[in-house]
This record gives structure tokens, sequence and C-alpha cells, in this order.
């Protein structure tokens, strides 16, 4: 997984300080090289953000972002593996006069992959992400503070490669193809209606991003996986 740290910009009257704090994936697996029918796995995914923006008149406005996903899965096959992530993020923004927004959000996903083995080291897949999805998120701007909610569902389609560093080490890193989504969304408890769409594309795919257990917005995600054997 990849974060992108900008750099320092000047603009007139405004000096931009962005600053993010990446922990890597580490995840516990079964994979590659030791990966055998009835292997299970374990790992997640953690992640953090902050970006914060100064005015020359000292006026600050702050924005940072979470992300955590626990993982769990079993190959039912030597090539096919199933298994299940909950992600977990969300997001604030406040500057000098309070709160800005807040929003959180819960996106459990469902996967299959199938390995395509090329080397005794190194391994193609392409996997199916189904995904339910349901958050909530307060605008403080507006007097009384505006909530709305979304829920929804998605299919994603990505690919991906393995790379057995060790008997036990692998590196993993997958890309996003195409993915449906559907959101239906609330504003303080009245429906706001129901938005439908469908990208194709290179986007990261998996466990979960910074944004949302669903896409990061970086074009590689990549993970560090530890084997064990079965239960």
């Amino acid at each position: 997984m990849t974060e992108k740290i900008s750099n320092l910009n000047y603009k007139p009257n405004l000096i931009t300080m962005k600053t993010a704090l990446f922990i890597l994936t580490l995840v516990v697996s079964s994979f590659v090289a030791m990966a055998q029918k009835g292997n299970w796995y374990v790992g997640g995914v953690v992640g953090f953000a902050s970006n914060t923006a100064k005015a020359t008149n000292g006026f600050k406005n702050t924005s940072s972002s979470w992300a955590f996903a626990p993982e769990a899965g079993t190959f039912l096959k030597d090539d096919i593996q199933l298994g299940l992530a909950l992600g977990l993020s969300g997001s604030s923004d406040k500057n000098d006069n309070g709160k800005i927004s807040t929003s959180s959000n819960l996106s459990p996903t469902v996967y299959v992959r199938k390995f395509f083995k090329v080397t005794d080291n190194f391994s193609m897949f392409a996997g199916f992400y189904l995904n339910y999805s349901k958050g909530k998120s307060t605008d403080y701007t507006s007097t009384p503070s505006i909530e709305s909610t979304q829920s929804g569902i998605g299919l994603r389609l990505g690919v991906g490669v393995a790379y057995a560093l060790s008997p036990r080490f692998t590196a993993v890193g997958q890309y996003g193809l195409m993915g449906y989504q559907s959101t239906s969304s609330k504003i303080n408890g009245n429906d706001n209606g129901t938005n439908s769409s469908f990208n194709f594309g290179v986007n990261t795919v998996g466990s979960s991003t910074l944004s949302q257990g669903n896409g990061s917005g970086a074009v590689f995600n990549i993970g560090i996986y530890y084997t064990f054997k079965k239960l």
C-alpha cells in the first residue's frame, strides 16, 4: 500500500504544510510457497494520514484520516483462497474555530482469489471482492449540524502478483481493474436517493485503504505476509 506525501507548496498568502504517517501493512498469512489446502491466515492493514494547512496570518486547517482492517481466511485448494476483511475507517476536518466535519465507515469484504503459479517463488492471481459498506458523516458548518448516512454494496475485480521472499515471508501486490458500487444515502433521516457507479481502470483493491475500505487512490497496494501452517 502506498501513501502520497505532498511537497511544501507556496501560494499567495498561504503556506501549506502537509504531513503523513504511514504504517506498512504486516499480514500474517499462508501464501505462495506454503499455500496448501487447509492452511489459515490472519492479518490486517493499518494506516493514518494527517494534513495541516497554515495561512500567513496563523489560521490553521487540519484534516486527518485513518484505516484499520483485520483479515482472516483459508485456502480451499492449493490455488484457491477465501478471505474476509473487516474494514474500518474515519476522517475529521477542523480549523481554529472548531470542527468542520467528521466521518466513519464500516466495510466488511468477502473475497476469493485464484492463483496461477509462474515459478517456484512467483505467482499471479485474480480475485473477486464483494463488500457491504455503512457510514455516517456530520457537517458542523451549518446550524444545526447536518448528519448524513450511507449504505451500499460493491463488487470489484482485481489482479495481483505474489513473490516468496523466503519459505515464510511473501510480498504481495495488487491492482484493481473494475468495480460496481451502489450507495443509498439519507440526510437527517430523510431519503436522499441512490447513486450507482461502474468504473474501469487501475486502482487499489484489497483489505483497506486510507479512505476507505475502498480506494486510497494509490496505484499499487503492497503487503508483507508471514506463513503459518494448518490450525
